[in-house]
């Protein structure tokens, strides 16, 4: 089996062109039913795992590497699991083209890269339009949930969402200002997350919810 790159610069040429599509909600499912996205799902077990777990809800991974996103899709078809769609996103770029506003119940993103060289920092994904352009696609009381098994990476998310000029996006910390959650909430965990707990280190974890309001049980 080919070996899919485990990263990929999305601020070189071919990434920075917008061509992102909607999802589409696929048959079979109520038109009002959750709607969950894993931003950066790579090889996606989180996604996989919530969407069996959930046959009523309609889960999305997205990810920049599209031979990542064949590879889902077949695997998603060999298990039956039609609530489970695949996608391309520069999240930096065309995340405003893949869902209308107000239309997503919780935008799952798990151990984004890090990053480290100095030189890289810039392609980290969240910034303050990101942010920004998730606010508005959450539906009152929807939810940005950020895991990240590197402390400064979680320090600059954090930073970035809780920045008093994002304050107009209404997104407030579940675990109270500059605080993190503890433990998963979720009955799912990420590839990533299942070796960081092996290893015996942190998962800092961070729960935001769009206008102050109670979100979804994750269950």
């Amino acid at each position: 089996m080919r070996k899919i790159r485990q990263h990929v610069n999305p601020l070189s040429a071919h990434f920075m062109r917008a061509r992102a599509q909607p999802v589409a909600r696929p048959p079979g499912l109520a038109p009002d039913c959750p709607v969950e996205v894993e931003l950066g799902c790579a090889d996606a077990e989180f996604s996989f795992a919530r969407a069996a777990a959930r046959p009523d809800m309609l889960m999305v991974g997205l990810d920049i590497r599209e031979p990542c996103l064949a590879r889902n899709r077949a695997r998603a078809a060999d298990e039956g699991l039609a609530n489970l769609l695949f996608g391309y996103v520069n999240l930096n770029v065309d995340i405003d083209r893949v869902f209308a506003p107000a239309s997503v119940d919780r935008f799952h993103l798990l151990f984004p890269d890090p990053w480290v060289k100095k030189s890289h920092h810039k392609r980290r994904v969240i910034e303050p339009a990101l942010v920004a352009s998730l606010a508005a696609q959450l539906r009152p009381g929807g939810e940005l949930h950020v895991a990240s098994d590197v402390f400064d990476v979680a320090l600059e998310i954090m930073a970035t969402v809780e920045d008093p000029a994002l304050a107009p996006l209404g997104l407030v910390n579940l675990a109270g200002p500059w605080g993190f959650w503890r433990g998963n909430p979720f009955a799912e965990a990420s590839r990533r997350e299942q070796t960081t707990l092996r290893r015996q280190q942190r998962v800092w974890r961070m729960r935001y919810v769009r206008n102050d309001m109670a979100p979804a049980t994750g269950k």
